[in-house]
């Protein structure tokens, strides 16, 4: 009898220890997207200023004459070789490979969520089956140990609420 008491609550403590691990999975999720996203925010904004500036200085030098189109030759000239030497460093866009880990790191703890909700509701099933089988179940009536209930999750796609991502960024 003590043995089984014993091996019930070991089960019990299983389901606590799963309910944890999902709690630390979301808490996780939870503070790096929005750091994650911010970074990403952060390199769009830094590649689109690049663009912008280029963008502005080859309009500016069609309208200009003598001396400005030097200066903005010249402005042109270092922002361009400037912008050489990072493709040379850096073949992918930064942005590029921002994005993408954005994308890999949102994959990452969904994968990593739903593992811990396998493990909680496995925990769940030995757990209960523990107190539902003879001659366990005697001993779970005794000391009181009720059923557990198996964390709820969504199958139906159209159900599943997307991160957005737009408010992210």
């Amino acid at each position: 009898m003590i043995w089984t008491y014993n091996r019930i609550v070991k089960y019990k403590n299983h389901i606590k220890f799963s309910k944890q691990n999902i709690d630390v999975q979301l808490k996780k999720r939870f503070e790096a997207l929005p750091n994650i996203a911010s970074t990403v925010k952060k390199y769009l904004s830094h590649e689109n200023e690049i663009h912008t500036k280029i963008a502005s200085l080859r309009s500016s030098y069609t309208t200009t004459n003598g001396s400005e189109k030097i200066a903005i030759e010249n402005q042109l000239s270092k922002l361009l070789g400037n912008l050489s030497v990072s493709f040379e460093n850096y073949p992918e866009l930064k942005s590029n490979e921002s994005v993408t880990h954005l994308q890999r790191s949102i994959n990452e703890f969904a994968e990593q969520i739903s593992a811990s909700q396998r493990a909680y509701n496995n925990s769940v099933l030995t757990y209960n089956d523990s107190i539902s089988t003879f001659p366990s179940n005697i001993v779970a009536s005794i000391f009181g140990f009720k059923e557990e209930i198996y964390l709820n999750i969504i199958s139906d796609e159209q159900e599943r609420e997307n991160p957005n991502i737009n408010n992210l960024l």
